[in-house]
């Protein structure tokens, strides 16, 4: 009996031993990576711990006036390309060199100070209503461009994977103004479409402009109709059906609407005191005088476009979204943290608002009174700016009442559940010159450096510093944009790209 327990115990410290030896051989070998790069460019991967036998897919990028030379350490190549398989520890380092033989500036590039401009990435062009968009530098030399099957219906933007998210033209449309889209895509950097959703009914299109939340979500704007009959029983004079204007929060990944915010939920007029939007605008400054249409601001209002969103903006740090109304010459803030019965209400949120305007500006006229003042004229494409704990916002004001544009930063007030409506924010940043105008589209955005990025969109696109100094200018020779973006070389969108795309040709 004894002998056999003990041979029993030998069996079972025998088959421990395999065990762990199994889990040893199980467990992944680990080999630091130290990746790097000399002044003048960036690589698509990070020092760290890769598993044996991992395939690094490596990126060099140089900056603009530097060129990719060579990879050294444990690792050689002259191609910006590289794969390598770790089987130890490595060292690897991008090398760039200035670019000795620097290029001539395109014959579009119309100024440029090279001391001025911001060097760190790309511009995005984005052909107003036409079938391409590109990546350039500021010598004019296209780095990657897309060209599609359907017509851009406006907006355009790139994901940080490097694909690109597009407002592209249906076949057909409930309105016949102008801005109407219908059809969002996402496509990979190689032209194929990823993926499709549209927004086109008897009732409702898509229009304009979207934007990319951090989750990966889409806010996008879309008319929809209210019949005749509500329409003249608050005063409108149209004859027809109207559209105005709501918000959706899209998830791509499940084509559902997952938030959505109406305007004609906070409409106030003082027309028809039977119904429960009657009140006066002047008191009732966080909700929309729908009568202000009357006015006839527009040719479109006679066609049903009421209020004509052209832009959007999210601020994800305090949840809230910048609408562009271009007709009502305002930007309103409005409160994503709602629900979407909260934001059919006047209640909810963080600031116990519902979906009443948090703060709006531009224009006092639309409170009532014809003879008031008014800062922005017929705006476009907001964006916010955050400096110092300090929110602003920029914003292209068209100003189509002198014929003379200008690119505008508004420092912001703290939003409260008590933030007064009806005094304009504090001018931050005014740049204007008596060549820059367009009536249409057109936008602005801040670069890394601190430089103002504007599209005038008959034209092409200028770069200014903060002081108003003229650093660059491009002109697109008869070619129309609709707003341009800014890339850095680093961002991970750039680096995806890159690595994704036969034809990114970075310079």
């Amino acid at each position: 009996m004894k002998k056999n327990f003990a041979w029993a115990m030998v069996m079972v410290a025998s088959l421990l031993f395999i065990s762990c030896e199994n889990d040893d051989s199980e467990a992944p070998t680990l080999f630091m990576v130290t990746i790097s790069s000399s002044e003048g460019g960036t690589t698509n991967a990070s020092t760290g711990e890769y598993a044996s036998g991992t395939l690094l897919n490596l990126t060099a990028t140089p900056n603009q006036g530097y060129v990719f030379e060579n990879w050294s350490g444990d690792v050689s190549g002259t191609l910006a390309k590289l794969s390598v398989t770790v089987e130890d520890d490595m060292t690897i380092v991008a090398n760039f060199a200035l670019d000795e033989i620097a290029e001539e500036p395109d014959e579009k590039i119309a100024f440029i100070n090279e001391n001025l401009i911001d060097t760190s990435g790309y511009i995005f062009a984005i052909e107003n209503g036409g079938k391409t968009c590109f990546l350039m530098d500021h010598l004019g030399a296209v780095v990657h461009e897309w060209t599609f099957e359907l017509s851009l219906g406006q907006d355009a933007e790139l994901t940080p994977e490097g694909n690109l998210i597009g407002l592209f033209k249906g076949d057909t449309s409930p309105v016949n103004f102008g801005g109407q889209s219908g059809i969002l895509r996402e496509i990979d950097p190689q032209g194929n479409v990823l993926w499709e959703y549209t927004i086109i009914t008897e009732d409702e299109i898509a229009h304009h402009d979207f934007t990319q939340m951090p989750n990966g979500n889409l806010l996008v704007l879309v008319w929809y109709r209210i019949s005749n009959e509500e329409a003249v029983a608050v005063g409108l004079n149209n004859t027809d059906d109207v559209f105005v204007e709501k918000v959706i929060e899209l998830n791509p990944d499940t084509n559902a609407v997952v938030w959505e915010w109406k305007s004609w939920d906070h409409i106030v007029q003082d027309h028809n005191n039977t119904l429960a939007s009657f009140g006066d605008p002047e008191i009732e400054k966080e909700k929309i005088n729908i009568l202000y249409a009357n006015n006839g601001v527009h040719q479109f209002v006679e066609l049903g476009d009421l209020i004509h969103f052209n832009g959007i903006a999210y601020y994800p740090e305090k949840d809230i979204i910048a609408l562009s109304a271009n007709f009502y010459s305002e930007v309103w803030l409005i409160d994503h943290s709602t629900t979407t019965s909260e934001a059919a209400t006047d209640t909810g949120g963080q600031f116990n608002k519902g979906g009443r305007l948090l703060y709006r500006f531009g224009n006092q006229k639309v409170y009532g009174d014809n003879n008031a003042s008014s800062t922005l004229n017929f705006n476009h494409h907001p964006s916010f700016i955050e400096t110092n704990d300090a929110l602003s916002l920029l914003i292209y004001n068209n100003n189509n009442a002198i014929e003379q544009s200008r690119a505008m930063e508004f420092l912001l007030p703290e939003l409260t559940s008590t933030t007064t409506i009806g005094v304009e924010p504090s001018l931050l940043f005014d740049f204007t010159d008596e060549d820059l105008y367009f009536g249409r589209v057109s936008g602005a955005v801040r670069l890394p450096n601190g430089n103002t990025l504007i599209c005038e969109g008959d034209y092409g696109y200028w770069e200014v510093t903060a002081s108003g100094e003229l650093a660059w200018k491009y002109n697109g020779q008869g070619q129309n944009f609709w707003r341009g973006l800014y890339y850095t070389a680093d961002s991970e969108t750039i680096q995806n790209l890159a690595a994704r795309s036969n034809s990114f040709k970075a310079k």
